[in-house]
């Protein structure tokens, strides 16, 4: 990555770069290139290939219940309830 790719892809892109942010976003791409370039080296032999991302599913788990039902307790607190519900002051006339 040099100094007139930078150019050319801030010019693309319709952005304008400062003189001495430049070489910041120089390194920056170059980090960017090689994090990506790491992708080569994975070995995806044995991985078929996906048409389509849907055709595989989502991993699913049993929804089990693990919290208790403090309702009756935390209505029995309440300064002002019923059966159901906290009652609270009227606010909007």
């Amino acid at each position: 990555m040099d100094k007139k790719t930078v150019t050319t892809i801030s010019y693309l892109s319709r952005l304008k770069i400062d003189g001495e942010k430049e070489e910041k976003i120089t390194n920056d791409l170059e980090n960017i290139i090689k994090f990506v370039d790491q992708l080569n080296d994975i070995d995806t032999s044995d991985i078929e290939p996906l048409t389509n991302p849907l055709e595989k599913t989502a991993k699913t788990r049993d929804d089990i219940v693990t919290a208790d039902n403090l309702k009756k307790e935390l209505l029995e607190i309440a300064p002002s309830s019923n059966e159901d519900y906290f009652l609270v002051p009227r606010v909007v006339e």
